[in-house]
C-alpha cells in the first residue's frame, strides 16, 4: 500500500467503499457514495489503484524514481477525494487508501468486509488505464457484497419521487435483490416497483419440460396458449413476491408489472430515472428460463440510474 489518508479507525464491515480513479468518469460514482454514507451514517472507504506498467514516465527523473513519483501522485489523488468527502461526512468518517494494484481485484477483496462497494460505469484514470470500465463489470460478478455501478451525470438516490425497481423471477438469487430492494426503499421512504420480464418465444424452447402444457396433438406447439399460461404464471408469481416484501415493510408502497420483453432491456427500461435499479447477480427463473448473470450485466450497460448487484 503506497499511502493512507483520513480516519485510522479499524476496518468497518458496514463500511461503503468506493473505487475512485481520480477523473471525470468516477466523480458521480464517489458523489453517490458520499450520499450514500452520509444517508446510512456509514464510514467511507476510497480506494484508488494504480499499475506501475500503465502508466506514462514521469518527468526525467531516473527509472528507480518513477515508482515513487507515480506513488505520491497516486497519494494526491485520494488525499484530493478525501478532502471532499470530508466536507459532506467529517473527516473520522472517511478514510482514503491508494494500493499498487489492479482495481478490480483490490475492490473484490475489500468487499468481503463491506457492506456496499460503488464503482463508476466507465472512464480511465490519470494513473490506472480502464479502472472504471471493465472493472465494474468483474467486481459485480465476483464481489462478497452489494455492488453498485453508478451510471450518467446525475447522483439520483430512492426517495419519495425516485423509486426503487428491482428485477425478479424465480430465483434465490432474485429473491436476495428483492429483500435488499425492500430493505433500501423502507429506509430511504421511496416505493418500490417490480418487474418481471417474460419472452415466450425464448421460454418455450428453453423450457422444454413443459410439453404437457404447451404441446397439442401431434406434439404441435401451442404458442398462444402458452403466452397466456406464463403470463398468467408470472403475474401470479410475483404477486406471491409482493405479498412476502409487505409482510417484511407494511408501510412500504409496493407495485408490479409483466412484460414481455428481454429481461435485462426490459429492467433497465422500467428503471430509467429511478432512484435505483436492484437485480441478482445471477440464477435461473424455474419457470421462464431467466439468466440473471447476463440480465445484471445488460442493464448495467443500458440503466440510466444507479444499478445495485446483489448476490
Amino acid at each position: 500500500m503506497s499511502g493512507e489518508t483520513g480516519s485510522t479507525e479499524s476496518p468497518d464491515s458496514r463500511r461503503i467503499v468506493v473505487g475512485y480513479s481520480g477523473t471525470d468518469g468516477s466523480e458521480p460514482a464517489l458523489d453517490w457514495a458520499v450520499e450514500t454514507a452520509l444517508r446510512e451514517d456509514r464510514p467511507l472507504t476510497i480506494l484508488h489503484c494504480y499499475d506501475l506498467a500503465h502508466v506514462p514516465v514521469l518527468g526525467p527523473a531516473p527509472p528507480d524514481q518513477q515508482s515513487e513519483l507515480i506513488a505520491d501522485a497516486a497519494d494526491e489523488v485520494v488525499a484530493g477525494a478525501v478532502e471532499r468527502a470530508a466536507l459532506v461526512l467529517g473527516r473520522a468518517k472517511v478514510t482514503g487508501s491508494s494500493i499498487l494494484g489492479g482495481a478490480a481485484g483490490e475492490l473484490v477483496t475489500a468487499s468481503e468486509t463491506a457492506h456496499l462497494v460503488v464503482t463508476g460505469s466507465h472512464g480511465r484514470g490519470r494513473l490506472l488505464g480502464g479502472l472504471l470500465g471493465s472493472t465494474s463489470y468483474t467486481v459485480t460478478a465476483h464481489a462478497r457484497c452489494p455492488a453498485v455501478v453508478v451510471r450518467g451525470e446525475a447522483s439520483l438516490h430512492p426517495d419519495a419521487e425516485h423509486r426503487v425497481v428491482v428485477g425478479v423471477d424465480d430465483s434465490e438469487a432474485a429473491l436476495h435483490a428483492l429483500d435488499r430492494a425492500g430493505e433500501v426503499a423502507a429506509r430511504a421512504g421511496a416505493p418500490l416497483h417490480l418487474v418481471r420480464a417474460i419472452h415466450p418465444s425464448v421460454d418455450l424452447h428453453t423450457q422444454p419440460e413443459l410439453g404437457p402444457m404447451v404441446y397439442g396433438e401431434a406434439y404441435a406447439i401451442d404458442h398462444a396458449r402458452f403466452a397466456d399460461e406464463l403470463r398468467g404464471y408470472a403475474a401470479d408469481a410475483t404477486a406471491e413476491l409482493v405479498e412476502r416484501v409487505s409482510r417484511a415493510h407494511p408501510t412500504l408502497g409496493v407495485t408490479f408489472e409483466v412484460v414481455e420483453d428481454s429481461p435485462g432491456l426490459a429492467i433497465a427500461r422500467v428503471g430509467a430515472g429511478a432512484g435505483l435499479v436492484v437485480v441478482g447477480s445471477r440464477g435461473r427463473g424455474g419457470f421462464a428460463g431467466m439468466l440473471l448473470g447476463s440480465v445484471s450485466h445488460t442493464v448495467i450497460h443500458h440503466a440510466t440510474s444507479p444499478v445495485m448487484v446483489v448476490r
